[in-house]
């Protein structure tokens, strides 16, 4: 059982506010997890991999087709790469890596990217997402930064390698600025997204436990 807090945590202030997620993760893992038994933990985890499976596929679909027509700004936050890091943040590096490569290759055959770039791009993200884990909500401020800043940077720099290794080259003060926006935008979009995989996943015990 995840012990109860007696102070709430803040991720900087107005909405980095972790204080709703933190309480939300206690909340849903102390009444969902402890109230079936382990055949139903088992069923639970296989439901919850298939809503997650779903929700990568329809954002990728969203943010490679919708987002460029409908973004007026012209940049905005990265769902795919804040919902990798989100779930290796909660089940680990291994369970964030089984997804990485697949939907890579989702997004290389939807952006035409070159084949495998975008799976390499997404595996630090998985291995710091794996790292922080759980700490991405419940350390104060300085790792949930470091962790999305990192994971987002990390994964920019490997996409520009990628592309650079592909003959592709871009001017790089407007990287490296790109590059700093998404990290930030990134940052804003991770508590929401975080809290709405946890409720993805007290709906795979709900529905293990009615099965």
């Amino acid at each position: 059982m995840i012990p109860q807090r007696s102070s709430c945590r803040r991720f900087g202030s107005g909405p980095l506010s972790v204080c709703g997620p933190e309480r939300a993760y206690d909340t849903i893992r102390r009444d969902g997890w402890q109230s079936v038994s382990d055949n139903e933990r088992g069923d639970a985890a296989r439901v919850t991999r298939l809503f997650f499976a779903l929700i990568l596929i329809i954002t990728a679909f969203v943010q490679i087709t919708v987002f460029p027509v409908v973004n007026v700004l012209g940049i905005g936050p990265n769902l795919i790469l804040v919902l990798v890091l989100v779930w290796s943040g909660l089940r680990g590096a291994p369970e964030g890596l089984l997804w990485v490569f697949p939907l890579g290759l989702l997004l290389d055959v939807l952006t035409l990217d070159p084949l495998g770039s975008n799976g390499l791009a997404l595996v630090p993200v998985a291995l710091i997402g794996g790292l922080a884990r759980r700490r991405l909500f419940h350390s104060g401020l300085i790792i949930p930064l470091v962790a999305v800043v990192g994971a987002t940077l990390a994964h920019h720099v490997v996409t520009l390698l990628v592309s650079l290794l592909a003959g592709t080259s871009y001017p790089f003060l407007a990287s490296v600025r790109l590059g700093i926006l998404t990290a930030l935008l990134n940052v804003m979009v991770v508590p929401p997204m975080y809290l709405f995989v946890l409720l993805m996943e007290r709906m795979g015990v709900g529905r293990a436990a009615r099965a």
